[in-house]
């Protein structure tokens, strides 16, 4: 068949790198994921699995992209139109569970039907989001009381605190808020919003940027500090810090039934690039 298989991040690299970097704005969540694993870093301990569409010697590279790392939903990155059966057939053939996929809108409910049909699955929308990309960065205005600074070791505990509860409230993965706090901060890759009086009322990390891509995220007030401007003006600090070191673009998703963050983030300069869903299969 034409899609093959690895359970080794390098070789999916080696075979996908350049079909994802055509398009690193919409592939930034395979970009980063490539970047962390090859860097020793990983969500859990069960096995992981990529793939790429090959259909033979004769092409100059893959045609289509996707991967598995738990406890994500399996990533279609890019698959090519007409192969979603053959990708159904290829994973099961594999015995491979899945619990849901991710992917842009039309492809996620292709596959979500194919992988369904004829089984006792159904498919339920766990989250539709929206991705943004920076146009150029915008003023927020009013701008709130405080400043803006980077985080540092004392914030740890809280940041630590505020990434478990962003997780809850978002519905997402539960990873380990401890290593990626700590990393994040390590690496400079962190932003608080502090007031006059040294309290710190909101957050905003990134990723390190892979094939020039930086994201945002998680971006998180606590509901006390809510509706002030705080998400706002630290999203901005650490998008202009994204740009003054190693992002060319800086893009954050957000979820579509929050209206709030999404207007948010447009005032600040971000503009919609498409839209994806994760859908979770029901036995």
């Amino acid at each position: 068949m034409p899609w093959a298989f690895s359970d080794q991040v390098d070789d999916y690299a080696e075979h996908a790198s350049g079909l994802l970097n055509e398009r690193p704005v919409e592939n930034t969540i395979a970009l980063t994921m490539i970047e962390t694993l090859r860097a020793g870093r990983r969500w859990s301990s069960e096995p992981m699995l990529f793939g790429w569409y090959d259909t033979g010697p004769g092409e100059v590279q893959p045609s289509g992209a996707i991967s598995i790392t738990p406890p994500y939903e399996l990533l279609l990155s890019v698959v090519p139109d007409g192969t979603v059966d053959e990708l159904v057939a290829a994973l099961r053939g594999r015995g491979v569970q899945l619990p849901g996929v991710n992917a842009d809108d039309a492809p996620a409910d292709r596959f979500a039907a194919a992988w369904t049909a004829g089984t006792a699955l159904h498919a339920e929308m766990r989250m539709h989001t929206r991705l943004y990309a920076l146009r150029a960065l915008e003023a927020v205005t009013p701008a709130p009381a405080g400043r803006p600074r980077r985080a540092v070791e004392a914030d740890g505990e809280l940041a630590m605190a505020w990434f478990a509860a962003f997780q809850i409230e978002a519905g997402a993965h539960e990873v380990d808020a401890d290593s990626v706090v700590r990393y994040r901060i390590a690496n400079g890759l962190m932003w608080v919003w502090e007031l006059d009086d040294g309290e710190v009322v909101s957050l905003a990390g990134r990723n390190a940027a892979a094939a020039g891509v930086s994201r945002v995220g998680p971006v998180y007030t606590p509901p006390e500090h809510r509706r002030r401007g705080y998400g706002a003006a630290v999203t901005a600090a650490c998008t202009a810090d994204a740009l003054a070191g190693d992002a060319d673009h800086v893009v954050l998703f957000t979820d579509l039934a929050n209206p709030t963050s999404n207007s948010i983030y447009r005032r600040i300069g971000y503009r919609p690039v498409c839209d994806r869903k994760v859908i979770h299969f029901i036995g």
